[in-house]
């Protein structure tokens, strides 16, 4: 299975094409219908993985202390 960012990575990937016209969002051909995903889905599943992502990033603190007794 695909991790967040591999799939993130395909998913910008995916953008790129479909801006600068090396993809379609839909084709015809024999009489079969092929039809992806659009832009704006695209840009709504790119928020989504960048949250997955930076959430795996971040890495919890932990602080720890010591206290003497009072002289």
């Amino acid at each position: 299975m695909a991790t967040a960012l591999e799939l993130l990575t395909a998913v910008e990937t995916a953008i790129t094409a479909r801006l600068s016209g090396g993809a379609v969002q839909s084709y015809s051909i024999g009489g079969r219908n092929i039809q992806y995903i659009s832009l704006g889905e695209l840009y709504k599943l790119r928020e989504q993985l960048r949250k997955e992502v930076n959430a795996s990033n971040v890495t919890t603190t932990r602080m720890y202390g010591s206290f003497a007794e009072p002289t």
